[in-house]
């Protein structure tokens, strides 16, 4: 965000938004962004089309979306970072978590009674569980980023003022704004995180402007 002396609400998108923007390719693989978001520490970016123009935003709500969807939303415990794993039941009538490659090609799987007079490999670390990017690359399907992200963005000139930036966050429920040029191409994002820091640094002011 650009250091600014202007007043809290005489700030504009331009005083406000991080110029550091990271844009997706519309036709860039979702799993490939799931790896560049993680590696950029983002949690949503902007996606462009092949002129570079803003057509939408993919962000971990996209991914939670997909992933009810597709019905791949599991709670935290069942979550695997092995692909070869699958709940059997043993002999005993106890559930185990099974190494479904074939015996011995795996170290961590131990061969159990199951049931029907079966012998099942069951995996020795289970719940060896990995970061929620990591498990999105893992899952993702193959597709294009533009069949999962979301078309609506909300884009804004440069010189749109602060009251009118939260107005749209609230009436649309975001947390962020892609600040674009006149060309239609991502400049800077405005986050709700910026707003509040701008605040905080209006609030900061006026308390050191006191009487010592």
């Amino acid at each position: 965000m650009t250091t600014t002396t202007r007043t809290f609400l005489d700030l504009a998108a331009t005083d406000l938004m991080s110029r550091d923007v990271v844009t997706i390719p519309r036709t860039m693989l979702l799993r490939e962004a799931a790896h560049l978001l993680r590696q950029a520490d983002a949690t949503g970016a902007p996606v462009v089309d092949e002129r570079g123009r803003c057509v939408g935003v993919l962000s971990a709500v996209d991914f939670l979306r997909w992933a009810e969807e597709d019905r791949l939303a599991v709670a935290a415990h069942d979550i695997r970072t092995c692909r070869y794993q699958m709940k059997q039941r043993l002999e005993a009538g106890q559930e185990a978590v099974a190494c479904t490659l074939c015996e011995g090609a795996c170290p961590l799987q131990v061969m159990q009674p199951a049931t029907g007079g079966r012998r099942i490999a069951v995996c020795l670390m289970p719940h060896d569980v990995l970061s929620d990017w990591q498990q999105v690359e893992e899952d993702v399907p193959e597709g294009e980023v533009g069949k999962y992200m979301t078309a609506d963005v909300v884009t804004v000139p440069p010189g749109t003022p602060l009251k009118d930036l939260t107005r749209m966050m609230i009436d649309a429920h975001i947390h962020r704004v892609v600040v674009v040029d006149e060309d239609g191409r991502p400049i800077g994002v405005v986050s709700s995180t910026d707003v509040l820091a701008a605040l905080v640094r209006e609030e900061a002011g006026f308390a050191g402007q006191g009487t010592p």
